[in-house]
């Protein structure tokens, strides 16, 4: 379906500087609240014109169409840039967007109570940029399934909460939002301890939660009944890297029969080392060597040198962004090339690695949720990068797809009950597509929370089905070429490392 930008320039530029100004009058919340002037704004023109985002509130109320929609989107982009962020970018898609790449019929008026979402991730701090562009796919959910009806006829309306990437302020937003804010439901967290404590808070209130970012394994063993993982676990990361290595020899023609392991000492780097220790018997790969390095190093030489003597088939990774870079940079002046080196995302997917290493990590494969050129989301990354300027990622795409979730859940529960909608999720079954909704985007065709063991321990309420996809990076940009079934990219063996 397809919206063509009919406003005049002068028109879009008024709208985003109004948009803009309203949204950044409501963005100074109090602490670990940021935003909630704005929400309370915008949930105050959702409950008028029942819409989530003030300006497509105000397009609906005036019985403006697509214009309106492309206007406000606009304001969004502008608001974005200005500080506003995703409560901005949010304002425009519900009036321009007559569906969620579903099959409405038109919109549908909004006439019930609003359905409360909380929202809680990282609005400030280091960490802001990453829970800003997480919130662009709540946003985008929430405004999809309003244009096309809500639940039930009932806008979903997002409250934010800002943690600020610390574990005291985040249990004082989650109660907030809780006992103030009157949420029915949750998602967060982006940083795995912080996700665990705000669970518990959930578990004590009695309202469902759905993380759709966080991987850390232990978060599902508490056997918290209200809270529910949609992500893989870290483990099920390496599972799927170890898949690939062995599949890929379907394209390539050259079986991995030796691995090498390079991981810093951080939780999540000796959690990959004990993974692959668990996987490589099991995909009938032998670990030739274990490099475990101080996080933040100076120097990599001594590593890489002993990484060049292993030999191995391939090289597995795991590394926060800087140590990535010098990784890259070491191989380089070393002339080390393993065939193939995968990582576990992390460093490897920060918008920075790859401009930081140009020249030198041409062929470096990685860990992705959801990639641009998947065959899955087209249309929705579409609408999303016409609102928002860029392209959906792993963590925007999962949690578009939580806020689906919770909308199908609330509408099966037939009430914004947390017991009723918990009872809900635990036997949740969705299978390539959303109720009169979109197809699942992610690299994977079902959610189904299930309990279930690994390595000896018991985890709860995690997506069986969940999976992750791996890319390449081909010609400067991150390629899908694993799972075959959703990329058109054929893997480049053995990975050349320097940019044509």
């Amino acid at each position: 379906m397809k919206h063509p930008m009919i406003l005049k320039k002068q028109t879009l530029a008024i709208a985003a500087v109004a948009l803009a100004a309203f949204f950044l009058t409501g963005c100074a919340g109090p602490a670990g609240g940021a935003g909630t002037a704005g929400e309370r704004a915008a949930g105050a023109g959702g409950e008028a014109g029942q819409a989530a985002g003030a300006g497509a509130a105000a397009g609906q109320a005036a019985g403006v169409g697509g214009e309106a929609g492309q206007a406000a989107g606009a304001g969004g982009e502008a608001g974005q840039t200005a500080g506003a962020g995703a409560a901005a970018g949010q304002a425009g898609q519900e009036a321009g967007v007559k569906g969620a790449a579903a099959k409405p019929s038109g919109r549908t008026a909004l006439t019930g109570q609003p359905i409360r979402i909380g929202a809680i991730y990282a609005l400030s701090g280091n960490n802001a940029a990453i829970g800003t562009n997480i919130l662009r796919g709540i946003d985008f959910a929430a405004e999809d399934i309003n244009a096309a009806g809500g639940v039930d006829g009932r806008p979903i309306e997002i409250i934010r909460g800002d943690t600020q990437g610390d574990e005291e302020v985040a249990r004082a937003v989650a109660k907030r939002l809780i006992t103030e804010e009157q949420v029915h439901a949750i998602v967060g967290c982006h940083q795995s301890t912080l996700t665990e404590i705000v669970a518990e808070v959930c578990e004590e209130y009695h309202i469902p939660m759905i993380t759709a970012i966080s991987t850390v394994d232990s978060i599902s063993t508490h056997h918290n009944e209200y809270f529910f993982r949609l992500c893989p676990m870290n483990s099920l990361y390496l599972e799927n890297m170890f898949m690939y290595m062995k599949e890929q020899a379907e394209q390539t023609g050259k079986e991995v029969k030796t691995i090498a392991v390079f991981a810093d000492n951080s939780m999540i780097g000796q959690e990959a080392i004990r993974c692959a220790r668990i996987y490589a018997p099991q995909y009938g790969m032998e670990i030739v060597k274990e490099i475990q390095y101080g996080q933040g190093a100076a120097d990599l030489t001594d590593e890489i040198l002993e990484l060049k003597a292993a030999g191995a088939d391939a090289v597995l990774a795991e590394s926060y962004v800087s140590d990535a870079s010098l990784l890259m940079r070491t191989m380089y002046e070393q002339n080390y090339r393993p065939p193939i080196l995968i990582a576990k995302a992390n460093g490897f997917a920060d918008p920075s690695f790859i401009p930081a290493t140009r020249g030198m990590s041409e062929g470096v494969t990685s860990v992705v949720e959801w990639n641009p050129d998947m065959t899955k989301g087209q249309e929705i990354n579409r609408r999303f990068k016409e609102i928002f300027g860029v392209d959906m990622n792993g963590h925007s795409a999962e949690s578009y797809t939580a806020v689906w979730t919770f909308k199908t859940a609330f509408e099966q529960a037939g009430t914004d009950d947390g017991e009723t909608v918990k009872d809900v999720l635990t036997k949740i079954d969705i299978r390539e597509s959303f109720p009169d909704g979109p197809e699942i985007i992610l690299p994977y065709d079902r959610i189904k929370f299930e309990d279930h063991e690994f390595d000896g321990v018991r985890h709860y309420h995690n997506n069986i089905y969940a999976s992750v996809a791996i890319a390449q990076i081909q010609d400067g940009e991150y390629k899908t070429v694993w799972p075959f079934e959703y990329s058109n990219q054929r893997i480049e063996y053995p990975a050349g490392y320097e940019n044509r």
